[in-house]
């Protein structure tokens, strides 16, 4: 029989780690839950073992996933790599044609966490700071993030957010925050006068492709970059666009 495809095997391999999470830790149970022959699942399980995602329990020969992985899963600015990566080129661009700070933000629960960051090369400006976290409805990085989201997910996020100020600037209500992912949606972009900073502006748009939401924004002080804050619009538009590409490409190589 011909060898199946990188993109099946892949895809094999994280439904298989999906039953792990899930506590299906026998092989039994695996090959139940997705309707695998047995020589498939113990071929890719003991692929994983090797690879060190997985341990086995000699005594009952069942499954588990490893530290390694959870390690890996709790630490987002290592498993993000090839976002910032792929982003990197675009983020340098855009801070020398604004001459701002440029953020790249993902959620993370109910908060949102800087992944990357291109600071400003000016004596005065502000920063995200790579790794630091913002509640997920704070900011034009938060509200691109909310409303890229599903309607059952966004309703989750909101039934589960405590809105406290944190800025001078920063919605509080969640109709008035309702509205603002509405505006949104329809213009494609989101910005922000002093939700997360006092007297900071920012504006922030979509990447696409990736496996999560992504906003690449562009952040300054107000008195300064708010005047501007639009003519960066199209320049944003465009690297977030080759950006998405990049993912895009990357889904016809694996189906290839």
């Amino acid at each position: 029989m011909p060898e199946e495809s990188t993109s099946t095997t892949v895809a094999r391999t994280i439904e298989i780690l999906t039953c792990l999470a899930k506590g299906m830790d026998r092989i039994a149970d695996i090959c139940a839950h997705l309707g695998f022959n047995k020589s498939t699942v113990h071929r890719l399980l003991k692929a994983l073992e090797t690879g060190g995602l997985v341990i086995r329990d000699p005594a009952n020969r069942h499954y588990y996933l490893s530290p390694l992985f959870v390690d890996l899963a709790t630490k987002p600015l290592t498993a993000h790599k090839i976002l910032t990566i792929s982003a990197a080129g675009e983020m340098d661009r855009l801070r020398m044609l604004s001459q701002e700070t440029v953020v790249l933000h993902i959620p993370l629960g109910l908060n949102r966490i800087c992944l990357s960051e291109f600071e400003s090369l000016q004596d005065i400006k502000y920063t995200a700071g790579i790794g630091k976290v913002a509640p997920l409805y704070v900011g034009s990085a938060g509200k691109l993030l909310l409303s890229e989201l599903g309607q059952r997910e966004l309703q989750v996020i909101l039934n589960n957010l405590k809105m406290q100020p944190v800025g001078p600037n920063t919605i509080t209500d969640k109709q008035t925050l309702l509205a603002e992912l509405e505006k949104v949606r329809q213009s494609g972009y989101a910005i922000s006068m002093g939700e997360r900073l006092a007297h900071s502006a920012s504006i922030s748009v979509s990447v696409k492709n990736y496996i999560c939401p992504v906003s690449l924004s562009i952040l300054g002080p107000e008195d300064r970059f708010r005047p501007h804050l639009l003519d960066t619009l199209p320049a944003m538009q465009e690297a977030a666009a080759n950006i998405s590409q990049k993912f895009l490409n990357y889904q016809v190589q694996d189906s290839q």
